[in-house]
């Protein structure tokens, strides 16, 4: 069965999980957990670096074969539309997808949501699973050290430089300037208040027909029968509320200082291209 593959990209804790099981109501779509695809990609794209292939530069023959890693991986999956959920709106990737990505024109959805909602939503994890990764992280700094109270250290390490947030800012803020523009956002809390108009925005601009999803039935997500396993966060990052569509998260109150430090930072609100 040919296959259709569109993406979808975007922030942490902003509905990634959520929409990929809404979507999966539909039988003709096949939502995926965060791909390993990206990485795929880039690792391939990067023999091209190695002294064996620059010894002998078959350049079309590789090209080849990363073209085709995008329908060659779902190539066992039932259904006539992917929607391949990746890092793919990071500037080097998003550049990797533009060179080898051949078999359909490229459509990403953008997820977003209030930073400050997102550090809020992260902190709620780090209340209720002591053994999550950003309070490990933060049992390994030098306490003797730190000058806010820990609510605060672990909201700073949830914007860390290095952090999944950090890079998903400055990869819309990239994304914005660049010159590929087949993308819309939807934001989170669109998602959650108004499902339908939402789910229905999507569909039109991926050109699928309109599916009436059951918004009083969500599951957990899974796809082939396979589920996440969310040991390695030491938190249920991917756990849905089942039943009726709602947020699965409690919004912890931040303190000031993190709101005057993280606040206005949701520039994609001010670009036309988030009404598309």
């Amino acid at each position: 069965m040919s296959k259709k593959i569109f993406f979808i990209s975007g922030f942490p804790r902003a509905g990634n999980t959520v929409l990929a099981s809404i979507l999966n109501q539909n039988k003709k779509i096949k939502a995926t957990a965060h791909s390993i695809l990206p990485d795929v990609v880039n690792n391939l794209h990067k023999l091209k670096q190695t002294p064996i292939y620059n010894n002998f530069k078959d350049e079309q023959s590789l090209n080849n074969l990363i073209e085709k890693t995008f329908m060659n991986y779902y190539q066992s999956w039932d259904c006539e539309y992917i929607i391949e959920r990746g890092d793919w709106i990071t500037p080097y990737n998003l550049n990797l997808l533009q060179k080898y990505f051949k078999q359909n024109e490229i459509k990403i959805v953008v997820l977003v949501r209030d930073i400050l909602d997102i550090i809020a939503s992260y902190l709620y994890l780090c209340k209720r699973y002591p053994e999550f990764y950003i309070n490990t992280v933060y049992q390994l700094k030098d306490k003797s050290e730190m000058i806010f109270s820990y609510v605060e250290e672990k909201a700073d390490i949830v914007m860390d430089k290095n952090s999944y947030v950090y890079s998903m800012l400055y990869s819309v803020k990239n994304l914005l300037k660049s010159n590929f523009k087949n993308y819309i956002f939807v934001d989170y809390n669109d998602l959650v208040n108004n499902p339908k108009d939402t789910l229905n925005k999507i569909y039109n601009f991926y050109g699928i027909e309109e599916y009436k999803h059951d918004f009083n039935n969500i599951k957990q997500f899974e796809v082939n029968g396979i589920q996440y396993d969310d040991a390695i966060h030491g938190a249920e990052m991917h756990s849905l509320k089942e039943g009726k569509m709602g947020r699965v998260d409690e919004l912890i109150e931040v303190p000031q200082r993190v709101i005057d430090k993280y606040s206005n930072l949701e520039f994609w609100k001010n670009e036309t291209n988030s009404d598309r």
